[in-house]
């Protein structure tokens, strides 16, 4: 039988950058590459990250209603409502990402 000390187990550690570089990788998916760039200046910390792009959405939406034909509205404003759920599940993981001790 063969050993196979040379191969690492797939249940290594995370570090809290690998989980943060998660966050910010899920947000450019919830938020698009465009959008997701207006934001790269806060890279360092997610949370402030996510919160930037829930205003930015809230914005978003904010000129849906204005603008928008009532007959349509309820539709046009599903993708923002969408991305403002997402973007609380993602603060949400990056709230229990913080509170983790986390061992270098």
């Amino acid at each position: 039988m063969r050993r196979l000390s040379h191969i690492q187990s797939p249940f290594h550690m995370i570090t809290k950058q690998q989980a943060d570089r998660s966050i910010n990788q899920l947000l450019s998916c919830i938020m698009g590459r465009a959008k997701a760039k207006a934001s790269t200046h806060l890279e360092h910390s997610p949370i402030e990250r996510i919160e930037f792009c829930s205003k930015l959405v809230h914005r978003e939406l904010q000129d849906l209603v204005q603008n928008s034909d009532p007959e349509n509205l309820s539709r046009a404003l599903i993708p923002g409502r969408m991305q403002l759920d997402s973007l609380q599940s993602l603060k949400t993981l990056s709230q229990l990402i913080n509170e983790l001790d986390w061992e270098s």
